[in-house]
């Protein structure tokens, strides 16, 4: 069986002052490679013939050593198999000159080139560019993100074409669980014994590193944990309504009685920075309002807390901001909370949610009915975003968050008249609320405060050193408070809850702050209008 988990591409080019091809490449087998690819573009033949026999000698079984496009090489070197691209020998010609047992490998960047590879019977797919690279001049089109490589394999396992993948392009330590986790195939929530993605190609991550063997360790050290969480994700929660009732009251109990004060860091909405901040503040937490890119990595590491993203007033500086940010924050396990206010009202937003997504491991995405609908493409339902609100009903709104929240792995929120939460496999409907709250400006982007300052008190307590390949996302903090699945869930209700006590007390459309949050927490859990949908 080949082991893709890190497949290792030369590039002599890349190396340090001192380091040599075959040292680096000795380091990186010594660390845990498996397979290794030998691309050498520029070298004439005889060159390319002996690096190729050099490195056969440094990869032996069970490693791999694979020749970029050159069949005749990889015949002659006797190595494991070629890998060819898009415009190299037709992989039928070279499944006929090759030997029968040989690895082929192919280059693809769309869907229809996968399937195309996949039926001609390549051994595996190299799917990229997924980032930008500095090995390569890639046009912008050809960069495809994690999302892309995920599109890719969904659509293969929709087919029944089960083939490995190795996503390949500008992958490295600081992107390299985004990535992993951003190409997760949405079978994990229904086969356990789901992998996606079978493997991570990279370059200049090792061949420049001045250590290649510490390079190599610590990236193979972050994939074994990822696959970890694989391996541990949680089962659906049974008897929801006993276990949440009994669970949202302790935690409401331990957010309220927290003797720290969790920093939320807001990249918001210009208009309700204000309003955002006094609520962060009667929730006893401590809100910070800021998109200086210089401050973004010191602001995250700060202190626990949860950083929360906000689409309704954006430029380029924001957007920087919110990816740096956000990579800051996946990196020390810091939750992420995304409102993509108005994604789909014009094509710049829609490509800016896009970028941010394939950038960012979100904990939460919570939207309207309109915007939910955009993010996860289910244009024909009806549903059209009109500015920043809601247009129109979702048919199958429990289907519709169940896949949001497949496809970004991640809890989706759903917000409306009746509200809707899923964290990929559990979908829970609240129905607090008032109608009033729709016609206040701000409310929706209150809601994703709220949430993040519930949430914020799942990082409490988290060992980032025994976790750092972990991202805090849905699953993989279960033990701590009940995680994030409750944090929203009381995130969204404490506000529904307060306007509905707002209303019957008959204080108007005021918004909630501070003396209305007084006594809510055996409030909110009396009152909870909670329901599990199977």
């Amino acid at each position: 069986m080949i082991d893709y988990s890190l497949y290792l591409v030369t590039s002599s080019d890349n190396l340090p002052p001192g380091a040599t091809l075959e040292s680096t490449v000795r380091e990186a087998v010594r660390a845990g490679v498996k397979i290794v690819q030998l691309r050498e573009k520029n070298l004439p033949t005889k060159l390319l013939l002996e690096r190729a026999r050099a490195l056969r000698e440094i990869c032996q079984p069970p490693v791999k050593l694979i020749i970029n496009d050159r069949v005749d090489v990889a015949i002659v070197s006797g190595a494991d198999g070629v890998h060819l691209g898009q415009d190299d020998m037709p992989l039928a010609k070279a499944q006929e000159i090759g030997c029968g047992d040989s690895i082929f490998g192919i280059s693809v960047n769309t869907v229809e080139e996968a399937v195309a590879a996949a039926r001609a019977g390549a051994t595996y797919l190299g799917v990229g560019t997924c980032w930008p690279t500095g090995t390569k001049s890639i046009p912008d089109h050809k960069i495809i993100g994690p999302r892309g490589v995920k599109a890719i394999r969904d659509e293969l396992d929709r087919l029944g074409l089960s083939i490995p993948l190795v996503v390949i392009g500008g992958i490295n330590s600081s992107n390299l669980l985004r990535t992993l986790y951003g190409c997760t195939s949405n079978q994990i929530y229904t086969d356990r014994n789901a992998e996606s993605p079978i493997g991570v190609a990279v370059v200049s991550a090792i061949m420049s590193a001045p250590n290649p063997f510490l390079a190599t360790s610590k990236l193979l050290q972050m994939i074994q944990e990822f696959k970890y969480w694989l391996r541990t994700l949680e089962e659906p929660l049974a008897h929801t309504d006993v276990v949440l009732d009994m669970e949202l009251k302790v935690y409401m109990t331990q957010f309220f009685e927290k003797s720290s004060t969790p920093l939320i860091h807001h990249i918001t909405n210009t208009v309700v920075q204000n309003d955002c901040a006094n609520l962060t503040l009667a929730y006893g937490c401590s809100p910070i309002m800021s998109s200086n890119l210089s401050e973004m990595e010191d602001l995250v590491k700060l202190k626990d807390g949860c950083l929360v993203l906000n689409l309704g007033t954006f430029d380029n500086n924001q957007i920087r901001a919110m990816k740096l940010a956000g990579m800051h924050a996946n990196l020390i396990g810091k939750p992420v909370i995304f409102d993509p206010v108005g994604v789909g009202a014009s094509l710049e937003r829609r490509k800016q949610a896009n970028n941010i997504l394939n950038a960012v491991q979100m904990t939460v995405i919570k939207g309207n009915q309109a915007e939910i609908a955009a993010l996860a493409r289910f244009h024909s339902s009806g549903a059209t975003s009109c500015g920043v609100d809601s247009n129109g009903e979702v048919e199958d709104p429990d289907e519709l968050v169940r896949k949001m929240a497949r496809q970004e792995l991640c809890i989706v929120v759903m917000t409306g008249k009746t509200d809707w939460i899923s964290d990929g496999s559990c979908v829970f409907r609240l129905d607090n609320g008032v109608s009033q709250l729709s016609n206040i400006t701000g409310s929706g982007c209150m809601t994703g405060t709220s949430i993040g300052c519930f949430t914020s008190i799942t990082q409490s307590g988290y060992d980032k050193d025994s976790h750092s390949g972990l991202l805090l996302i849905a699953k993989d903090i279960q033990e701590t408070f009940g995680g994030t699945l409750l944090a929203t869930i009381l995130g969204i209700s404490t506000l529904n809850v307060a306007a509905e006590q707002i209303t019957r007390e008959e204080k108007g459309k005021s918004k909630v702050g501070p003396s209305t949050l007084e006594g809510l927490p055996e409030l909110v859990h009396d009152n909870i209008n909670l329901s599990g949908v199977s």
